[in-house]
């Protein structure tokens, strides 16, 4: 369990044995259900966590709505990165969509590590790299790319994604209603059947 995450950092920065051992100390393995929130809205966010199995959805309530956010999936990070760096309030609730592995690492582990070998400021800095470049894509999705487009290329990363998650929260994340999504999801069955 720990390789996926071990493997996934050496992609970023090669660990030593000494550097994976450090890291396990700190490491917690988690197996929840269904319909767990990781955190709510309000709470400071005290736990990083690396999706091994399930979905996990990031969202903020507006009004009476909840706007989905993010999903993250195996092989990604979860972590509402402003609370858990200004040990702030998060503006985010995050849930599990689906029986979910994962391992955590707390605030105070993250601490230990970059206290104890730069390698982890290295890492660290990278992942917020990938983080900036992600929410860059995504704000630019939503200035330049139609409802069609988004849908496209959510499906390119995450061909699955529609039996993985309630169609209501994956319209959210698109900023479309869900009969739009509904049309836009007839259509491509409609072609990929020509």
């Amino acid at each position: 369990m720990h390789e996926t995450l071990i493997q996934r950092l050496n992609s970023l920065a090669m660990l030593s044995l000494a550097q994976q051992r450090d890291l396990k100390q700190v490491l917690k393995h988690e197996i929840l259900p269904k319909d767990v929130y990781l955190l709510r809205e309000g709470e400071v966010s005290d736990q990083i966590y690396f999706v091994l199995e399930g979905v996990i959805r990031s969202f903020k309530k507006n009004d009476d709505k909840e706007v989905t956010q993010w999903f993250s999936f195996p092989n990604h990070f979860a972590v509402p990165y402003f609370s858990f760096s200004y040990r702030q309030p998060s503006d985010i609730s995050m849930i599990t969509l689906s029986d979910s592995q994962l391992l955590s690492l707390s605030y105070g582990g993250l601490q230990y590590l970059l206290d104890k070998d730069s390698i982890w400021i290295d890492i660290n800095r990278r992942l917020l790299e990938e983080y900036y470049t992600s929410l860059q894509n995504r704000v630019t999705s939503f200035q330049v790319q139609s409802a069609k487009e988004r849908y496209e290329s959510i499906l390119l990363e995450h061909p699955d994604i529609a039996e993985r998650v309630n169609l209501g929260y994956l319209a959210s994340y698109l900023g479309i209603s869900q009969e739009t999504l509904s049309r836009l999801r007839a259509k491509k069955r409609r072609r990929n059947k020509v």
